[in-house]
């Protein structure tokens, strides 16, 4: 379990550990330091906060599962017109270069998800990373095996795909499921996690952002989640852990092409109240 370590000779007894505890299990009694309540360690989710917004850093958790690795504290925000520009240019590539990205830049990216929330910090979302395009290959030619399959019906979810022109295409060298990218990216759960599908989309959401600032291209693969879940020789072929299910594909690669301007979008539809 957790522990809570408090260096007495850096707090101040501020208070903003407890206020901020998501569980409000911990205490600051009276004339005391910080300290978790008779079960606070038990039913500590290890997000973190209490360390995080301790003002002279005087809080730490301590666990065998936390990576003991720090980072710089609070930086500059981000100026919103900049922030702005980065989503709204924000594109799903689908030419991408052959060349394959180092491991280590991926590597770096995906250790980057991390830090994209979870459901009570569970932390479980995982990632298989096709990495040899080769394999990536095969794989996509299981999607097209399960297109032939499925040929003339609607799959689940009623999502219209022109199964006969992309089976056409893929038989003529082309390859409309992975756009011939280098890499794919799958994140995935335990069936039983509730939330696990939220939470493997929005690290997936992150990666989408993120990838740019590593020279990275990146489109979400809507055809090989699809067979995924309703083809079993290539969740056979994924091999994920078992009773892992998996929550959705990304292509990653160099972009072949260069995007100049944001293309324009409709008008937001929101309601106040």
């Amino acid at each position: 379990m957790p522990t809570l370590k408090v260096n007495q000779a850096d707090c101040s007894c501020c208070g903003e550990c407890a206020a901020t505890c998501p569980l409000r299990i911990i205490r600051l009694p009276d004339g005391n330091f910080p300290r978790f309540c008779d079960d606070g360690a038990g039913r500590c989710i290890i997000c973190g906060h209490c360390e995080a917004v301790c003002p002279s850093g005087a809080i730490a958790v301590e666990d065998p599962r936390l990576d003991p690795a720090s980072y710089p504290g609070r930086q500059p925000t981000i100026p919103k017109e900049q922030f702005a520009r980065h989503l709204r240019m924000r594109r799903s590539i689908r030419r991408f270069s052959p060349e394959p990205v180092a491991r280590e830049t991926l590597q770096e990216l995906l250790d980057l998800m991390r830090y994209a929330p979870t459901g009570m910090n569970c932390q479980e979302v995982q990632w298989l990373v096709i990495y040899d395009t080769a394999e990536l290959r095969r794989l996509s030619g299981l999607v097209v095996d399960w297109m032939r399959h499925v040929a003339g019906q609607t799959p689940a979810g009623g999502l219209k795909i022109n199964f006969e022109g992309m089976i056409k295409s893929w038989d003529k060298g082309k390859d409309p499921i992975s756009r011939k990218a280098p890499h794919l990216v799958l994140t995935h759960a335990h069936q039983d996690l509730s939330l696990g599908k939220v939470d493997g989309l929005i690290a997936l959401s992150y990666l989408d952002l993120a990838a740019p600032a590593y020279g990275i291209g990146s489109c979400w693969a809507g055809y090989f989640q699809y067979a995924c879940e309703g083809w079993q020789p290539l969740r056979d072929a994924l091999g994920l852990p078992e009773g892992h299910q998996p929550i959705y594909a990304m292509l990653l690669g160099r972009p072949a092409v260069r995007y100049q301007r944001p293309p324009k979008r409709n008008y937001g539809q929101v309601i106040w109240r």
